[in-house]
């Protein structure tokens, strides 16, 4: 992996930690995070943010909660609590799961099952399978159907997200219910500047989140299946308030070609292969200019509208009797024009990550800017059991590194 791989991975994972970072700086967490002395949290309720669940630190989690006699909320007795319809009950925590990845059938839905805990899961319909059954999960390794190692298969598969027929399941009895995270977890091109190229080396993420949207033969790509050599402009989230770069499809053939009769996957062990793509793209726009354009203020409008739209109703579909009123922003980002948005379509609750507008989330706030928190920050919570800052901070800084470089790893190791 060249240099230049390296740095860009090196930048996501830093821009992708910078709202932690800055938060812990300004200090613009709840007041039970840097205060060891607090006894009772009053007249706020926190609420965590989880994506993958790792059952063993899970349970933890849990355990701790209900060791301490914490309550777990509904997303309607989150909303009455904070509108001030009903007053805030001392000791109420909101877990919250976003994407609705596997290993919250696998492990999280029998955990919460197991210690009488209530969740609130982000999905993103669009990206939901069709069809399919259910995987094994802890309710089947306790009574002996399967193995330890026959859960691990589930992150294996081709199905890395809860299926439609396991949503239904944990829905049933209220154990977790299901709101919106948007169509399509979309990033979408803000400006004609190329970041980068997509290669062998390139972090796509699970499902390919991590490839902006695309437009092939003027449709959108959503499975975001990229060609090598595609250059991929700066990006932000859809829901950012940025209005969307097209990109020049004729451009982008060229180099998607010129890769292919290059050597193809091999191209990209040239030392020199983004200098080549930058040259062909500089001698094309020299030729023809500059082809992609912006979309209008009034397409932008559309384009949200219809996502959070229609995120709605094929939840609600699904899952017959479920209303969905709360909205989860895609990497903790949103805009004043989806809030305003949101609003329009029947949404009472927005979820972002931490804002630094409020640490905590008290009575009479505004439900349309709810902070979260990472899931460590459980074990910060007053209680027995209790941990310090540093030890979670130190975690979490052990943790992200690991990660860090384990991607990095397997990312060169594809590449060859």
């Amino acid at each position: 992996m060249n240099i230049v791989s390296i740095w860009l991975k090196v930048k996501r994972s830093y821009k992708k930690n910078l709202l932690f970072l800055n938060a812990y700086r300004k200090k613009i967490y709840p007041d039970f995070v840097f205060d060891s002395h607090t006894e009772i949290i009053k007249d706020e309720i926190p609420v965590f943010t989880f994506h993958f669940i790792e059952p063993a630190q899970f349970e933890e989690q849990l355990q701790f909660l209900y060791a301490n006699g914490y309550q777990t909320l509904t997303a309607d007795e989150f909303y009455q609590m904070i509108s001030g319809t009903k007053s805030i009950r001392e000791r109420s925590v909101l877990l919250t799961f976003d994407d609705g990845w596997g290993s919250l059938w696998i492990y999280g839905y029998p955990l919460l099952r197991k210690y009488g805990m209530h969740g609130i899961c982000f999905i993103n319909p669009g990206m939901v399978h069709e069809g399919g059954t259910y995987f094994p999960n802890l309710v089947d390794l306790w009574e002996g159907r399967v193995s330890k190692s026959e859960l691990f298969e589930r992150e294996k598969s081709q199905k890395p997200l809860c299926t439609w027929e396991e949503i239904k399941k944990m829905a049933e009895n209220g154990v977790i219910e299901f709101q919106s995270h948007t169509m399509y977890h979309s990033l979408v091109f803000t400006e004609p500047q190329i970041v980068d190229f997509f290669h062998p080396a390139y972090d796509t993420y699970i499902n390919n989140y991590n490839i902006p949207i695309f437009r092939d033969q003027e449709k959108d790509n959503i499975a975001r299946k990229a060609e090598w050599g595609m250059p991929i402009y700066a990006f932000a989230p859809r829901m950012a308030g940025k209005r969307r770069y097209l990109d020049d499809e004729e451009l982008r053939v060229k180099c998607i070609e010129f890769v292919r009769n290059n050597g193809g996957k091999s191209f990209f062990k040239k030392q020199s292969w983004r200098k080549q793509l930058r040259q062909l793209i500089a001698e094309y726009r020299k030729r023809f200019g500059e082809k992609g354009y912006y979309e209008s203020a009034e397409e932008q409008v559309e384009a949200i509208r219809w996502d959070l739209l229609e995120s709605k109703r094929i939840i609600e579909r699904k899952l017959p009797g479920k209303t969905v009123q709360h909205l989860c922003y895609p990497y903790f980002v949103g805009s004043e024009l989806a809030v305003q948005l949101s609003r329009e379509a029947g949404y009472r609750c927005n979820y972002w990550g931490l804002l630094e507008q409020c640490g905590g989330n008290r009575q009479y706030g505004n439900p349309y800017y709810v902070a979260r928190l990472r899931d460590e920050f459980i074990l910060r919570l007053p209680g027995r059991g209790r941990k310090s800052l540093l030890e979670i901070l130190g975690h979490r800084i052990a943790k992200d590194s690991v990660r860090f470089f384990r991607n990095l790893i397997k990312s060169d190791y594809q590449a060859l």
